[in-house]
């Protein structure tokens, strides 16, 4: 009798294998994925240190919007101060304010996925910071004030 579960059970597994679609990209219906993100490290244009751990700026006295006011989801990174920002969509615009005050903006688009991996959202590209020196590596955009 326990060789007959034994066998239904492996026939079960073979199926499944045998009948899940070969598309060439991986099954991701298991696979939990953070949102889209990028992040953003506001540094000072004299020291180079991050201006939040610098001037101890707290989440509460920062505002990320879009041009329609519609406010963005973030966090800092507390050990590195970075804004770690979650993506509405592939391209925005955004204003980031600490203490009401317009302190930069920026646009990006995102790339198409570079990997047929799950969780892959693309990379940011064609971004633009206004009036600021800046410098994208890995999702990360580097921001002088």
């Amino acid at each position: 009798m326990m060789i007959k579960k034994l066998a239904y059970f492996l026939v079960i597994i073979a199926l499944c294998i045998h009948c899940k679609a070969d598309d060439g990209l991986p099954d991701c219906s298991t696979v939990l994925c953070a949102a889209p993100f990028f992040l953003v490290d506001l540094v000072d244009n004299t020291t180079n240190e991050n201006i939040i751990l610098q001037d101890n700026i707290s989440e509460a006295a920062i505002m990320i919007r879009d041009t329609s006011g519609n406010l963005f989801q973030f966090t800092i990174i507390n050990s590195s101060g970075l804004l770690y920002i979650e993506k509405k969509g592939s391209s925005d615009f955004l204003e980031i304010l600490i203490d009401s005050e317009i302190v930069t903006s920026l646009s990006f688009n995102t790339s198409k996925p570079n990997t047929k991996e799950c969780c892959d959202f693309g990379n940011l590209i064609d971004v633009q910071v206004n009036d600021k020196t800046f410098n994208v590596e890995d999702n990360t955009v580097t921001i002088s004030l």
